[in-house]
């Protein structure tokens, strides 16, 4: 049987974390990105970020063990960063300037920070 051919998520980096899905939670992902923008009128990047938060959320980094999730500070602000490989992420906020750099628990930041739940955006 051949694998599902599924459509490139809108956001480059929403396509690089599911990517990296096991092939049940990437069903579970476009489902709920269908919903949410068919039923929901959401559109579609949003709806894919959202769904991706979801199913990370619902099924954890199972299948996934290489993403990390970082916190900073720069130019005096928090910011966190989700990443595939998290020495490319620190070579990446150093570049910019970026300080107090260190690897944090996902679940515990995502309620903590987030209330359970966070929207994904890429800088310009």
């Amino acid at each position: 049987m051949a694998a599902i051919q599924y459509p490139r998520p809108l956001d480059a980096d929403v396509a690089r974390v599911v990517s990296q899905l096991a092939d049940d939670r990437r069903e579970a992902f476009e489902e709920r990105a269908g919903i949410m923008q068919f039923d929901a009128q959401i559109p579609r990047l949003e709806a894919e970020r959202r769904a991706l938060l979801h199913i990370l959320a619902r099924y954890g980094l199972v299948g996934s063990s290489r993403l990390r999730l970082l916190q900073a500070s720069m130019d005096g602000a928090t910011h966190w960063l989700l990443a595939c490989d998290g020495d490319l992420a620190r070579e990446r906020l150093t570049e910019r300037s970026a300080t107090r750099i260190a690897e944090v628990a996902f679940f515990e930041t995502l309620q903590a920070q987030y209330g359970g739940v966070a929207f994904l955006g890429t800088e310009p």
